[in-house]
């Protein structure tokens, strides 16, 4: 799946800032095109078209922050509420109701377990990393070295076509990743310097 990587491109928006206006209508619509096939595939009730491969929270992070620069880059805002969707998706709004990032509601559900090199005794006080999140159940089923160390506290809504789990053991779903947490980082501070309306 690094075929895409990275996940998003910030150099389209980059040339934007220093191009002519024929340059700056193509680079505009490199973002608009990848946003409608997304938007295409986000036929569920939370919104989101993104595949479910390994580092989809990576897929949605980079949608949403892709979104976010289009916006800026043309005013149109007919993706904000996908985008914003890609946002709670991230923080609580999906099949399992947790957010997907350590720490983060501090007094909320998060990823307690989360699959890394560290030990359990260093775990204490990590906050801020973005998980892998769901893939679709054929890619977990067909991976090798999983299993869990605990009770799937999800089991119940482990049942369609994607899962995810709160467990060591699973390091398709539930691992932290850099780039991912980057981008949200990027993009949170993004929207923090946004006018607010």
């Amino acid at each position: 799946h690094y075929q895409w990587y990275p996940f998003w491109n910030a150099g389209h928006y980059e040339a934007w800032t220093r191009s002519a206006a024929a340059q700056r209508a193509e680079l505009v619509q490199f973002y608009r095109d990848g946003l409608e096939r997304v938007v295409a595939r986000a036929n569920n009730g939370f919104r989101i078209g993104v595949p479910f491969i390994w580092c989809s929270n990576d897929l949605v992070v980079s949608f949403a922050t892709q979104a976010t620069l289009y916006r800026r880059m043309t005013g149109d805002r007919r993706f904000e509420e996908y985008e914003l969707a890609a946002l709670d998706w991230l923080f609580g709004t999906n099949p399992w109701g947790t957010s997907m990032v350590i720490g983060v509601p501090r007094e909320g559900v998060w990823p307690r377990d989360p699959h890394t090199e560290l030990p359990p005794s260093l775990h204490a006080g990590l906050t801020g990393g973005l998980m892998d999140g769901p893939v679709y159940r054929s890619i977990y089923q067909n991976l090798r070295g999983i299993r869990l160390l605990h009770d799937d506290a999800f089991a119940r809504f482990n049942t369609g076509f994607i899962v995810y789990h709160d467990d060591l053991g699973d390091y398709s779903t539930n691992e932290h990743i850099m780039d991912g947490t980057a981008n949200l980082a990027y993009l949170l501070a993004a929207r923090e310097s946004t006018p607010r309306r």
